[in-house]
């Protein structure tokens, strides 16, 4: 069973405080675009992962290996080899870990079939599998159904918007950063006032959602600022980074960006916003 995992770009990310358990309360506007690594899985007695990278680990500390194990502890399954053929690069802010994990849910939903108790789940099981999507991580239940959604709590909470049309440049540099990391230098950064989540969609789906991201405000990651000096106003960092992505208006013109970053040592590329995925 093959998977394309897609990656995602942040339109709007905010974070609103701390909560208890150390996680985040987040409010964000995700949406997929066609950058996608590619997982393939099949059935097996346990998890063994083989990845394309050889500098992404292949134990327990890969969100796919998570998911795989909390898919077999919550419906009673067997387990999965599973393979990824990366495309998205690493600590960028795209999901690309997440979009693993979700789509070696979806492809062990696929497999198994959603069983719990014995008993098939109602439907297709796409609540059980966002619930235990989000037991793994905070983009996971994204990734998972794929579009454009508001996410809030730690990501967990979606309301489906309407995906938009169009495509995207995408950008990054060699550097990037540690989400963990990149989360202790949010709760430095001084209170502000924050757009509320009914606010935030009204803006959306009006088209005056402003582009925003928190984390842009740490000013950490190397390169981002070259890239969206090139870029232009219209640029944003996507989650904790480091990529970055620029709405596409103009294709001709994009690809002239594209192969000026490029010329700088640049990943960049130019994909597609995105549907719904399952």
């Amino acid at each position: 069973m093959t998977e394309l995992a897609y990656a995602k770009i942040n339109l709007y990310l905010d974070c609103i405080g701390k909560r208890e358990d150390g996680y985040h309360e987040l409010v964000s506007v995700m949406h997929t675009i066609s950058m996608a690594d590619i997982v393939t899985v099949t059935p097996s007695d346990g998890i063994h992962i083989t990845c394309s990278d050889p500098d992404i680990p292949t134990d327990e500390r890969n969100i796919a290996y998570k998911c795989a194990a909390a898919y077999m502890d919550a419906f009673g399954t067997g387990g999965a080899d599973i393979h990824i053929e990366k495309h998205i690069p690493s600590q960028a802010g795209l999901g690309g870990g997440s979009a693993d994990g979700a789509a070696v849910l979806r492809a062990m939903h696929s497999i198994y079939g959603a069983v719990l108790d014995g008993n098939v789940v109602d439907g297709d099981g796409l609540d059980a599998l966002i619930h235990t999507a989000a037991g793994c991580g905070a983009d996971i239940p994204f990734c998972l159904v794929g579009g454009a959604a508001l996410c809030e709590g730690i990501g967990e909470r979606m309301t489906p918007l309407l995906p938009m049309d169009g495509a995207v440049i995408v950008a990054k540099g060699q550097a990037g950063i540690s989400t963990p990391a990149a989360y202790r230098l949010i709760d430095a950064l001084p209170e502000t006032e924050h757009m509320t989540a009914a606010e935030v969609v009204r803006r959306y789906s009006d088209g005056s959602l402003p582009l925003y991201n928190i984390f842009e405000q740490t000013g950490t990651v190397p390169d981002v600022e070259r890239i969206k000096d090139i870029l232009g106003p219209r640029s944003l960092m996507t989650g904790s980074g480091s990529a970055v992505f620029a709405p596409v208006s103009d294709r001709a013109y994009a690809e002239d960006m594209v192969r000026v970053l490029r010329g700088e040592g640049f990943l960049a590329g130019i994909y597609d916003l995105t549907g719904e995925i399952i």
